[in-house]
């Protein structure tokens, strides 16, 4: 995946279930989780939120493109588009324990996402 990234402006915005393809990094999301709650929960609840009918896309916002040989790229950072509202994403997320959920700068993201798109996200984010 890293290669895949290198080619992308900055920000790179990954599909969520493209994320979580093959890894099973705890450092790659969550890592200021104590226990951490493991990669599959954080796979299975992020992954799962496409399926509402409120959500028509969720992004890993790369944080740091090459932490390590070993590491997957990190991510702190969840955008989530759609008409969801920030109440029902804590909800559907809460396990997951977010540092917080609010509107995205749309500026922050880049033109990798329509401007609609943009204007109307929402992000989840661990310190």
């Amino acid at each position: 995946m890293k290669k895949q990234l290198e080619s992308q402006p900055e920000p790179q915005l990954v599909p969520i279930d493209k994320f979580f393809d093959g890894n099973d990094d705890e450092g790659s999301i969550g890592c200021n989780l104590y226990p951490h709650p493991g990669i599959g929960l954080f796979r299975d609840t992020l992954v799962g939120l496409l399926q509402r009918p409120d959500v028509s896309a969720v992004y890993a916002l790369i944080t740091e493109l090459d932490p390590g040989d070993d590491a997957w790229p990190f991510s702190d950072t969840v955008v989530v588009t759609g008409n969801v509202t920030p109440e029902a994403l804590r909800t559907a997320i809460a396990d997951l324990q977010p540092d917080e959920i609010g509107p995205a700068d749309s500026d922050a993201l880049g033109d990798s996402l329509p401007q609609a798109d943009r204007d109307s996200a929402l992000i989840a984010w661990w310190d």
